[in-house]
C-alpha cells in the first residue's frame, strides 16, 4: 500500500467513525471523554531481560496517563455499557524524549483489517439488517464481535480497578538483538472489578472521572504475554491461546491528576507507533493505520482542555 493510499484510507475511516458514531466537530473522533493524570513506572528485572529499551531497564521514569470512554459523545453517562475504555501511558525517557502505549478493554479488535473495520461501522450505521448482511459475509468480523461481546462491555467500578489490553502485537529486542513479539496489557493491582448492576442507575454521570481523586494513589502492572513461534503477528481480531506465558514488566504507580496538559492550546497526543529503541511494530495493518487516523484527529481537534 503506498502513503497516499494508506492516507486516503485513514481519511475514509475517519470519516466513517465519525458520521456514524456522532463525533463532535473539533474534537477528537473517539475517546473525547477523558481524564489526564501522572504518575512513575518502573520496570522490573524481566523487562530489562526482554528489551533493552531505555524504560525498561529499572529506574523510575514519569509518566502520563489517560483514562477516557470510548464513544465520542462526553455526554454519555460513564456507567453505559458496551462502552469501550482506553487507558494511554506516555513513557519520558532518560533522554527527554518520550514513548507511548495505548490500550483498551476489548479483548480483540473487532477487524482484522482497516477496511474491514471500516465497512463495519459504515454497515452498523445503516442498520440492523446491513450489519447482519455484512457479518454473514465476514465470518472473522462476526467472530471477533462476538468475543468482544462477550468478554467486555461492563462499566467498570473505578478507573483503579480494570484492565486493558494493546490488542496490537509488539517485538521486543534484548541487549543482544533478539526479539520476542508480544501482545501488553494493563491490569490494575486491586484486580478487575465492575460496577454492580444494581448500582449502575444511581452512578453519578461522570463518576470514573470524579471519583478518580479519591482512589489515589493506585497501581497497574505493565504485563507482556510472549508469543510462540506459531503465534500470528499481524491480525489484532484473533487471541493468541490463553496458555501463553505472561511476564510482568514492572508497576506504574498513579499519584495525581494532571491540571497542565491540553492548556493554552496544546495537545495531547497517544500514538501506539511512537516506539523507542527495543520496541518495534509489528505488520499489523491496523496498528499502521492507527497512527494516519489518530493525526486526522489531532488536525481536527479545537476542544478546550478536558476533564
Amino acid at each position: 500500500m503506498t502513503a497516499d493510499t494508506s492516507t486516503d484510507l485513514a481519511l475514509s475511516l475517519a470519516d466513517t467513525v465519525s458520521r456514524v458514531l456522532g463525533s463532535l466537530p473539533g474534537c477528537r473522533i473517539t475517546h473525547e471523554d477523558g481524564i489526564v493524570l501522572r504518575g512513575t513506572f518502573t520496570a522490573s528485572p524481566r523487562a530489562r531481560e526482554l528489551t533493552r529499551a531505555a524504560h525498561m531497564q529499572g529506574d523510575p521514569v514519569p509518566v502520563v496517563v489517560r483514562f477516557s470512554n470510548g464513544f465520542p459523545d462526553p455526554a454519555i453517562v460513564d456507567a453505559d455499557e458496551n462502552n469501550p475504555r482506553g487507558m494511554a501511558v506516555k513513557f519520558t525517557l532518560p533522554d527527554g524524549s518520550t514513548t507511548d502505549l495505548v490500550c483498551q478493554d476489548w479483548p480483540v479488535f473487532p477487524a482484522g483489517t482497516p477496511e474491514a473495520f471500516r465497512d463495519l461501522i459504515a454497515a452498523q450505521g445503516e442498520g440492523e439488517a446491513a450489519t447482519l448482511a455484512f457479518l454473514a459475509d465476514h465470518p472473522d468480523v462476526a467472530a471477533a464481535g462476538a468475543l468482544v461481546a462477550e468478554q467486555s462491555g461492563q462499566p467498570p467500578r473505578s478507573w483503579a480497578t480494570w484492565a486493558f489490553n494493546s490488542l496490537n502485537a509488539f517485538r521486543l529486542v534484548d541487549a543482544d538483538g533478539n526479539g520476542r513479539f508480544v501482545r501488553f496489557r494493563y491490569l490494575a493491582e486491586r484486580g478487575e472489578q465492575s460496577l454492580p448492576v444494581e448500582e449502575r442507575a444511581g452512578a453519578a454521570p461522570h463518576y470514573l472521572h470524579e471519583g478518580v481523586v479519591g482512589e489515589l494513589p493506585f497501581r497497574y502492572r505493565v504485563l507482556a504475554q510472549l508469543a510462540a513461534p506459531e503465534d500470528q503477528t499481524t491480525d489484532a481480531s484473533k487471541a493468541w491461546p490463553e496458555d501463553r506465558e505472561w511476564a510482568d514488566l514492572g508497576g506504574i504507580e498513579i499519584t495525581a491528576v494532571d491540571t497542565e496538559q491540553e492548556s493554552d492550546g496544546s495537545v495531547l497526543v497517544f500514538d501506539p507507533t511512537r516506539l523507542t529503541d527495543g520496541i518495534e511494530p509489528s505488520d499489523d495493518p491496523i496498528l499502521h493505520i492507527r497512527r494516519l487516523v489518530y493525526s486526522e484527529s489531532v488536525r481536527r481537534r479545537t476542544c478546550p482542555v478536558e476533564h
